[in-house]
């Protein structure tokens, strides 16, 4: 229903990307670069550069030298002549296209590197910066296409230099939900998601699978949280790993964030950095009210199983109401004439019996708030009859899920309410959303939608 809330060789670390296991910063062994590493001092910070860079392309006149580390890796396959940096204070990434293979052998994720920006042609592409090389797109009379390409393997290790400072990749890795990865800011940096797992259409097919969204010699899977968001992994034809499976169940993910065009595209590195080790999640209870037909003022809702009851005989329930051909449950006290509204929105039963890890989710408007209206609660001996008596002669108790912040304005988007551990109930269980309030005191209006209770099949 609703969430809430290479073409080109020279854009963003490049081509391809997807994965199945995360990795310590160890897996990346260091390689001996004794005699052959580098300890010069920058003289200018990575901003200096980025702050600076546009889409039409400069020239870098001043002998300085930036230092970062290094992020991805052509390990696996997935990155092809490309590497990914970020600056050593985590602030900046950037890409460096290099016209060399097996670059992992001297630049492995966490190696600290001095890059020798004389000469050196910088631009952004796709919102990131790229230093390269001038490439004249095999018209060297005609400048006006000319724009930054690899370095040649003859001019890259004078260029890109190996420190001899080596960080386990740890510290560097930034853990984030999918809604913060797709940021500009997080461009080329290493990035950890957590609680994810392969879309439905993904799950269990090949790491590259033609049949699916494949472009560029690539497949662009989905990887999705429970909030419904959901991020590109694209894994290149050449990826070691290209005709593993993925793996079916949900845990952590890491990579290196890119762009192209429009579209975030994360890239891992080999398959060590998918770390799937928990159980698969479905929704296996779900209510987003797009069934009713009659939403507006006093349309109350009348859901098969569902309970919409005033514990005080109050003219007022819960409403479904519709915003944007979006449909929601809503309630306030606001002008309603009660000074003692006690309403309850309870579920059908839930049964708890067949799935483990169960988590609940939902989305959570506030507007026009003057204080705490709602709760919302879990009973294992509501009887599901809808009368004031069983609600009183159920036990119930409180859930405490992040709801949407108070405001006086009112919220364009829904808040992800959630998610709340559940997995201690068996058996048939009622959530409830119970507000009190009054027409003269408390009378914020809430919304609630996209109730879903996720679990892991036994």
């Amino acid at each position: 229903m609703k969430n809430f809330n290479i073409k080109s060789i020279f854009i963003i670390p490049v081509l391809f990307a997807v994965a199945t296991s995360c990795v310590n910063g160890d897996h990346y062994s260091a390689p001996d670069l004794s005699g052959d590493c580098s300890n010069l001092t920058a003289t200018k910070p990575v901003t200096a550069v980025t702050s600076n860079a546009t889409a039409a392309y400069k020239k870098y006149e001043d002998a300085d030298i930036i230092e970062a580390y290094v992020t991805s890796s052509d390990e696996g396959g997935n990155f092809y002549k490309s590497i990914s940096l970020v600056s050593t204070d985590g602030t900046v990434g950037f890409s460096m296209p290099i016209d060399a293979y097996n670059l992992y052998n001297r630049y492995e994720p966490g190696r600290k590197v001095f890059v020798n920006m004389k000469d050196r042609y910088y631009a952004t592409e796709f919102n990131s910066t790229i230093i390269g090389s001038l490439f004249n797109n095999d018209t060297p009379d005609n400048p006006s296409d000319d724009k930054v390409g690899r370095i040649s393997a003859n001019d890259y290790k004078n260029i890109l230099k190996a420190s001899c400072t080596k960080v386990d990749e740890d510290q560097i890795v930034k853990h984030l939900t999918i809604n913060e990865a797709k940021s500009n800011q997080y461009l080329n940096m290493l990035i950890e998601l957590d609680g994810v797992q392969f879309s439905d259409a993904s799950n269990g097919k090949m790491y590259y699978d033609a049949s699916l969204n494949s472009l560029g010699g690539a497949t662009n899977h989905n990887i999705t949280d429970i909030n419904g968001n959901s991020l590109i992994l694209r894994v290149s034809s050449f990826a070691t790993f290209a005709a593993d499976v993925t793996p079916r169940g949900s845990g952590k993910i890491r990579g290196v964030m890119t762009k192209y065009n429009n579209d975030f595209q994360f890239m891992i590195r080999t398959i060590n950095d998918v770390k799937i080790e928990n159980p698969r999640l479905q929704a296996f209870f779900s209510q987003d009210f797009e069934s009713i037909t009659a939403t507006g003022a006093n349309q109350f809702i009348n859901l098969p199983g569902w309970s919409n009851v005033s514990l005080n005989n109050g003219a007022k329930k819960w409403e479904a109401r519709i915003f944007s051909s979006n449909k929601y449950a809503q309630l306030s006290a606001f002008g309603s004439g009660e000074t003692n509204m006690n309403t309850w929105l309870i579920t059908p039963a839930i049964n708890m019996d067949n799935t483990t890890n169960e988590l609940l989710l939902f989305g959570s408007k506030i507007g026009f708030a003057n204080g705490v209206a709602v709760t919302v609660l879990i009973s294992t001996n509501y009887d599901g009859s809808g009368t004031a008596a069983a609600v009183n002669a159920a036990t119930w108790t409180p859930l405490n899920p992040t709801m949407a912040p108070q405001t006086q304005s009112y919220p364009t988007d829904f808040v992800s309410s959630g998610p709340v551990d559940i997995s201690s109930y068996n058996g048939n269980v009622h959530i409830a959303f119970r507000y009190v309030g009054s027409s003269t005191g408390i009378n914020s209006t809430y919304q609630i939608d996209n109730i879903k209770v996720y679990g892991a099949q036994q």
